[in-house]
């Protein structure tokens, strides 16, 4: 009988919760190592959501841009019953990957509150003005919410920075397949997270 994996987790200031679905046996058991390791790395203080494959690293190594910012506005754009749109509008303090140099970006996501419950298989993210953030996304101008988005103080997004690097530093051959990357991707990915570091840093 093929397992349910189903979980309600509480993870940081960050946008990573809960999953569900069906899974081959074989397949299940890497990506929970994966997700072992990611929730031993992680502060429980809030809940969250986002679907399983946000968790392996071919999610941020493929994302076209990276940039380090902070939330200047929360728009507001349609609000059902189940489920909330909005575009988070960002100041871009540095940029990590991706041409240009804006000064400003925005993506639009999906999030929650009091009156609109959590959906489960996410992401979704609840966000405010002032919020430091790490955005991996297809564009400096997304219509869809980010690959994977840090949010939190600079300590929090240094501490989940290195927990990124160090993990992918251990990795063995079979991790780098259950991550779907190569050598030459960890390599890439290395010198992304310690430029990342150094730009939050120096952020205001």
């Amino acid at each position: 009988m093929k397992p349910t994996p189903e979980t309600d987790l509480t993870l940081g200031t960050y946008s990573i919760a809960c999953y569900r679905g069906y899974m081959d046996r074989k397949r299940f058991l890497p990506y929970a190592l994966v997700l072992a390791g990611l929730l031993a790395s992680t502060d429980t203080s809030r809940v969250v959501a986002a679907n399983m494959r946000s968790f392996i690293e071919a999610v941020r190594r493929k994302a076209a841009v990276v940039y380090v910012g902070s939330v200047k506005e929360v728009q507001l754009l349609t609000r059902t019953k189940f489920d909330i749109k909005a575009r988070a509008v960002v100041e871009v303090s540095a940029v990590a990957r991706g041409s240009g140099n804006p000064r400003e970006a925005t993506f639009e996501y999906s999030s929650f509150d009091d009156k609109t419950p959590m959906l489960e298989g996410g992401p979704q993210y609840q966000l405010k003005p002032g919020i430091k953030v790490v955005v991996f996304a297809n564009s400096f101008a997304s219509t869809i919410p980010p690959g994977y988005l840090l949010q939190g103080s600079s300590a929090e997004l240094l501490q989940r920075l290195t927990a990124f690097h160090d993990s992918l530093s251990k990795m063995s051959p079979d991790q780098l397949k259950v991550n779907e990357i190569n050598e030459q991707d960890r390599r890439i990915q290395l010198e992304l997270y310690e430029k990342v570091r150094t730009y939050v840093r120096t952020s205001k």
